[in-house]
């Protein structure tokens, strides 16, 4: 069997624990969040979406939860040990740093990684809370006022972790400005 070769972004969303069912367009989405990227369509997004979960589902990390030609095509985890496998998954060709500048000691880009996703969980996690805030004060007007300081806290927090994921992008990729 070929080696599977995986984004470590896609790695990364499953590991979070939100994503135990999930449709691909949550997954596109959480993935568009994630990497900031609005260069491509979203289209073009679900297609890679969709090869990369297809090639999980194949490999025995994700199964397809039954669902009728009218459903949109629903995921869940089966075997997450299975990305962990060593020599098996790979670093997509495409995700590999392509830092010209190998200044920063492996320590420090070790620690800086493991920074950045702590990160874009925590920026997952704001992102859900405030979709959840935006869907409650829809659903009960009400409630509203009440929700509106903390949905503006989560809105700050959410900015606050968006810098610190691009600065840490920027110091291990020179190439991406602030």
């Amino acid at each position: 069997m070929k080696a599977l070769r995986v984004k470590p972004e896609f790695v990364s969303l499953l590991k979070t624990g939100n994503f135990d069912t999930f449709s691909v367009s949550r997954f596109r989405d959480a993935y568009l969040q994630l990497t900031g990227d609005n260069s491509k369509s979203k289209n073009l997004t679900s297609q890679l979406v969709k090869r990369h979960l297809r090639k999980l589902e194949e490999y025995g990390v994700l199964e397809r939860v039954a669902s009728g030609k009218l459903h949109p095509i629903v995921y869940r985890i089966k075997d997450l040990t299975r990305l962990n496998s060593g020599p098996t998954v790979h670093q997509h060709p495409g995700a590999k740093s392509k830092r010209s500048d190998e200044s920063l000691p492996e320590e420090v880009i070790l620690t800086l990684k493991v920074k950045l996703s702590k990160y874009r969980t925590d920026l997952l996690s704001a992102a859900g809370a405030l979709e959840e805030y935006e869907a409650i004060a829809q659903i009960q007007p009400r409630l509203k006022v009440a929700i509106q300081k903390k949905y503006d806290q989560t809105r700050e927090e959410y900015a606050k972790t968006l810098g610190k994921v691009r600065a840490i992008e920027s110091l291990l990729d020179p190439k991406l400005s602030l």
